[in-house]
């Protein structure tokens, strides 16, 4: 079985997206995850802990994991991972 790569990346770009989203508001509201959010500030340029920034490190992060999907699920493919044991499909 080969993964769709497209919407394999996309799904993980959005997954990430909304992870930093929602961490980052706990974060802002709740002062939970301060450390995390401080550890990805070093790696995000301009990514502040405001309401702005929410946005701003969700769009990053789905970046990141849309490469991320692009990468594993290219390779995933092209190593022909899942392929019941050499067996075709007719």
């Amino acid at each position: 079985m080969k993964l769709k790569v497209l919407p394999f990346a996309l799904a993980l770009g959005v997954i990430c997206g909304i992870g930093l989203f929602v961490t980052h508001m706990l974060a802002l509201y709740a002062s939970y995850g301060t450390s995390w959010i401080a550890l990805i500030q070093e790696v995000y340029p301009y990514y502040e802990l405001t309401l702005g920034g929410a946005f701003l490190g969700a769009l990053y992060c789905f970046i990141d994991g849309f490469i991320g999907g692009l990468i594993f699920a290219g390779l995933y493919n092209l190593f022909g991972f899942g392929c019941c044991c050499g067996r075709k499909k007719k």
